[in-house]
């Protein structure tokens, strides 16, 4: 017993015994983050080392960091958000957001990741001191999830309030820009806006940029070449037969120079009558196989950026039905889509499953990944919000 107490004084605080701590740190990064859980019960100080962010800067910096689906079935203070591994097939929950007990429902919120961080941005909610009850009010909250820490934080709020809006993150900033009050649960009504906000994540503030020439909710957002590219999305309104409350979709789009803060006037992107609205748009940011995709009911298109169309690329294997609600999100190079059909199977008594149709662009070719999320929770929105976590 003596011996043992002697040796573990001589090695205290290091991590790997005979090797320097940053050496040690290196060894660690390299490790794949679903071996971590298995390590941090080795001693106390590898449970130090890879519960610490550094690990985080060591593996972004020698290109080892993997990237996760992050995904929102309902409202964050509902039911919690899922990360999926893919090359493990396996999750982890994320812990329940805040909420304030006199509001509910939250949909059309957005969420983005920097590192082990989570933001969820706005969105259109219910509130039970307003009158009347049944008007969604837009939400200008926002949170933030430490993946590694499991706790939330609630940030400044936005200045104007909004729901299904543009949204895009850098390491250093947030940009939202238009936006309406409309929840999912009633697709005719809401109020949209077109003011632009950047958020400072050093200052915890946010600040005015020039807004858009007009209203846009529904639109899209992503950055590519210090620019802010917002498309798609709708604007005003009509009736048909001047009853059934119409949307006008927008086929253009505006983008923002973030160095001069100016905007310029992005063209048509299809043809009158080619389609009604813009479907799920994902980026694939890696530059072999770079790109912004769309998915249309089942056919996916690329963004041919000097032509400005967008180009036919593939068509699902498996063919979901229009109406169903579908997803689209990048992950290491490739495009997850995942529908609530495919989750949902009535005649089914064990754990519901989940089956990814997973399109490679590089090698233009098709894969499936089943899987069974943990939650038992079915989707009450249909896939409320996605995003890839890049740790």
């Amino acid at each position: 017993m003596e011996t043992l107490r002697t040796r573990d004084k001589q090695f205290d605080g290091s991590i790997v015994p005979g090797l320097p701590d940053d050496l040690a740190h290196l060894c660690l990064a390299f490790v794949p983050l679903c071996h971590h859980g298995r390590l941090k019960v080795v001693c106390k100080s590898w449970h130090a080392a890879l519960s610490s962010k550094i690990l985080l800067n060591i593996r972004n910096r020698w290109k080892k960091a993997e990237e996760f689906l992050c995904i929102f079935r309902d409202d964050p203070s509902v039911a919690g958000g899922e990360i999926f591994d893919p090359r493990n097939k396996a999750w982890a929950l994320l812990p329940l957001m805040p909420c304030d007990l006199s509001t509910y429902g939250l949909s059309n919120f957005c969420c983005v990741a920097v590192g082990a961080e989570v933001f969820v941005i706005g969105g259109s909610l219910f509130d039970a001191r307003n009158y009347p009850l049944d008007k969604p009010l837009a939400s200008s909250a926002v949170f933030k999830c430490d993946i590694f820490c499991g706790s939330w934080k609630q940030l400044s709020d936005m200045t104007v309030p909004r729901g299904s809006f543009a949204c895009a993150v850098s390491d250093d900033f947030l940009i939202v820009a238009g936006g309406s009050s409309r929840h999912i649960t009633l697709p005719s009504e809401g109020d949209g806006v077109s003011t632009v906000e950047i958020y400072d994540m050093k200052r915890n503030e946010w600040h005015f940029q020039e807004g858009l020439k007009t209203i846009r909710a529904g639109c899209v957002g992503f950055l590519y070449n210090e620019e802010f590219w917002v498309i798609g999305g709708y604007g005003g309104s009509r009736t048909i037969a001047g009853v059934l409350p119409a949307d006008e979709h927008y086929r253009d789009g505006e983008i923002l120079n973030l160095r001069s803060g100016e905007w310029r006037y992005l063209q048509p992107m299809w043809k009158e009558g080619e389609r009604r609205k813009l479907g799920q748009v994902a980026i694939i940011e890696k530059d072999e196989s770079f790109g912004i995709f769309m998915l249309e009911g089942s056919i996916i298109f690329r963004y041919n950026f000097s032509a400005n169309v967008w180009i036919r690329e593939s068509v699902l294997p498996r063919k979901v039905f229009v109406k169903a609600s579908s997803r689209m999100v990048a992950l290491d190079g490739e495009l997850f889509v995942y529908s609530e059909e495919q989750y949902l199977d009535p005649y089914s008594t064990g754990r519901p499953s989940l089956r990814f149709q997973v399109y490679a662009p590089k090698k233009k070719s098709w894969r499936f990944v089943s899987t069974q999320p943990r939650l038992y929770h079915s989707p009450r929105y249909p896939w409320t919000a996605a995003c890839t976590v890049r740790l």
